[in-house]
């Protein structure tokens, strides 16, 4: 049997490495932007308003779990899994006010790349509200499902960044 203490050093280990994965496969999305950008045939969508309330919920939803993981207040843990899902849901309505528009994954490649982005780090959002759950029942990986939660919060400003701005 494993001790506590080698139990959580090997959790750590993990998170560490699902965190350089995840800034990875970003990173390589990223360049695959910038390179497609380059080329011939590249044209931008407009992005959806609310994008912007989107990410003001995920970045309160960090606040919020701080407030859960610092002072162990268990409705700030409650109110940062509303957040998350009010997140998801508004990158769904973003989608949806995309396609009411006329704008599909094979419009163009800004659009290809939007809903590429958006998709894998709704997934990467929907891990993290799992891993909550989880935390919810134990609080000594809080702290692991916070580092993991923080990074998808960077991921999206990077994402938003390049989709908005490069």
């Amino acid at each position: 049997m494993i001790g506590a203490t080698a139990r959580a050093g090997a959790n750590r280990t993990l998170l560490a490495a699902i965190l350089a994965s995840v800034m990875m496969l970003f990173t390589a999305f990223a360049a695959a932007y910038l390179e497609r950008m380059a080329a011939r045939g590249w044209s931008r969508i407009a992005l959806p308003q609310i994008l912007w309330l989107t990410t003001g919920l995920l970045l309160a939803s960090s606040v919020t779990l701080e407030l859960a993981r610092r002072r162990g207040l268990r409705i700030a843990l409650y109110l940062t899994l509303a957040l998350g899902a009010l997140f998801l849901a508004g990158q769904f309505a973003a989608w949806l006010q995309l396609r009411a528009d006329g704008v599909f994954l094979p419009t163009n490649p800004h659009a290809s790349f939007f809903y590429l982005l958006t998709a894998v780090h709704g997934v990467h959002v929907l891990a993290g509200l799992a891993a909550l759950v989880v935390a919810r029942a134990r609080p000594a990986v809080l702290g692991l499902c916070a580092a993991f939660w923080h990074l998808m919060g960077a991921v999206w400003v990077y994402v938003l960044f390049v989709l908005a701005v490069l």
